[in-house]
């Protein structure tokens, strides 16, 4: 059996998605003896919040306990479960090409090292973000995760993280989120911020990794998400935020969360 992005055998308590990574805090309600031997499409970090784990996955194959954090790649064969119900934990979850593109595929299923564990314990008991400026910091910690998970460093990464943006870019992202709806004058927006639209572009990817342009359709398919988790049709939430048809948003909505709208919907059921 194949689960899909982001699903698990669990009842989700809260979960937040952005830049393909999906993190959720989970309760385990299915019994050892109903959890089939199955492979998730994604790969994903386990940290145990509470109960006793045990992992099947070839080259884990243990118990763990409550700070535990588990490494599964993508198609890892397991039926991992808790002991005892009552059990919870949360899931960082992210798509197979990112797991490529983050350098992620050596060394198989593991338990984290000391400094990454502690790092993932962190990152887990976070408040869940709606926000985008809250989306957007967990999805720095995301790949620091990562990066600290790795078996080899990747030679391009920088040593010491960026310096914390300027209240001016933190406005400009503040306000291209609230008008995400608008289209995009950066013209106006360098107007508004004293700086010249070159360097307001370069401070956007240096502290963002995104463009303006970029960074306003996150929020865009950011607010579409809410929408859908409040309950609105796929095709009212695409007409009411301006996407050309159904099929455009989709697109859009599948880049940034890693899955079409509807299967995105699915994740948030208990298994």
């Amino acid at each position: 059996m194949r689960l899909r992005h982001a699903q698990f055998y669990g009842h989700f308590e809260v979960r937040c998605d952005v830049a393909g990574f999906s993190l959720a805090r989970l309760h385990a309600l299915t019994p050892a003896h109903l959890v089939a031997p199955h492979e998730h499409e994604d790969g994903h970090f386990i940290v145990v919040l509470a109960g006793r784990y045990r992992s099947s996955a070839r080259g884990v194959d243990t118990l763990l306990g409550p700070g535990d954090v588990l490494w599964n790649p993508p198609g890892t064969r397991h039926a991992d479960t808790f002991v005892d119900l009552g059990g919870r934990f949360a899931a960082l979850s992210l798509g197979a090409q990112q797991v490529a593109d983050l350098a992620l595929l050596d060394g198989g299923a593991r338990r984290l090292d000391a400094g990454a564990q502690r790092f993932a314990q962190s990152l887990a008991l976070q408040p869940a973000a709606f926000d985008l400026g809250g989306l957007l910091e967990i999805e720095g910690r995301c790949r620091q995760l990562c990066a600290l998970s790795r078996t080899r460093p990747l030679r391009e990464e920088r040593a010491v993280r960026q310096a914390r943006e300027p209240a001016w870019l933190r406005r400009c992202m503040e306000q291209l989120v609230d008008d995400c709806e608008r289209p995009l004058r950066l013209a106006d927006l360098a107007s508004a911020a004293g700086v010249h639209q070159v360097s307001l572009s370069r401070a956007f990817r240096r502290h963002y990794g995104l463009s303006p342009g970029q960074l306003q359709r996150r929020a865009l398919l950011n607010r579409a998400a809410r929408l859908l988790r409040d309950g609105r049709a796929i095709a009212d939430v695409a007409a009411q935020l301006g996407f050309a048809d159904q099929s455009h948003f989709t697109r859009l909505f599948r880049a940034e969360y890693g899955c079409a709208p509807a299967a995105w919907l699915r994740g948030f059921k208990t298994f």
